[in-house]
């Protein structure tokens, strides 16, 4: 194998993002064949040498990444303190294998429904935790109201959400009851609040949010609370839209 720099490979090996792998080395936590590391950028090779994060072996794993078809009233959470009940039910309801250490990546709101991530991979789920990154996602969003062209080409120009544009990359009426109206939009923001924000920009009031598509990866063979692994091309492609090189 070859060598890795050491945050690397402590966020390969789960143990935790990039940039808390790097306050971990900071505080003297992690050592290198017993001797305590402290400097950033450190190489090592985990074939012939033993690192350690508070005496605990630590060895690269390949990460892991299933897709998930959430379902609305669901909390898009697998901590241990969400309770999973009748009324309010969690992620933890739908997979087997909590104790892997999942992390979810663009969740979404308990009322919202549609495609999320779940996965190992440290580096990803912090390079994606503000808002998604620069992953594309493809939303079905139910407004109240008629949608006006001139309406939906304001949409496009953007809106601002805490200090920056949020610009999407397509916004097309797709079906209308004449009360409501439902917008297919592409945009590469995670947050259900600032998709909220953009019905505030045209005065409409976002009554429903459906995920069809993250990235390149869409919820087509799921089932509500489904899931399945993503395969080697679907991973290449999300892990070069959010700016990471495949390993």
């Amino acid at each position: 194998m070859a060598k890795l720099r050491l945050q690397k490979l402590l966020a390969q090996a789960g143990v935790a993002s990039r940039r808390r792998a790097e306050d971990i080395i900071r505080a003297g936590e992690v050592s290198v064949d017993g001797k305590v590391v402290t400097e950033l950028g450190t190489q090592v090779d985990p074939a012939h040498e033993r690192v350690e994060v508070h005496g605990k072996r630590v060895r690269p794993e390949a990460p892991e990444y299933r897709i998930l078809l959430k379902p609305r009233a669901c909390l898009a959470t697998l901590a241990p303190s969400s309770a999973d009940t009748a009324e309010r039910r969690s992620l933890t309801r739908f997979i087997p294998d909590v104790e892997v250490g999942w992390h979810v990546v663009a969740p979404l709101d308990f009322l919202a429904e549609g495609v999320i991530l779940l996965t190992t991979d440290g580096a990803l789920a912090a390079r994606m935790s503000r808002g998604g990154g620069h992953v594309p996602m493809t939303y079905h969003l139910k407004f109240q109201g008629k949608i006006a062209d001139e309406e939906a080409a304001r949409l496009l120009r953007g809106w601002k959400w805490d200090g920056r544009l949020v610009r999407p990359t397509r916004v097309e009426s797709i079906a209308t009851t004449g009360k409501n109206t439902w917008v297919e939009m592409v945009v590469a923001e995670s947050r259900p609040r600032v998709l909220k924000a953009a019905g505030e920009t045209i005065r409409h009031t976002l009554l429903k949010i459906s995920r069809v598509r993250l990235g390149d990866i869409s919820f087509e063979g799921l089932k509500m609370g489904g899931f399945r692994d993503a395969t080697k091309p679907e991973v290449k492609a999300l892990l070069h839209d959010a700016g990471l090189a495949a390993s």
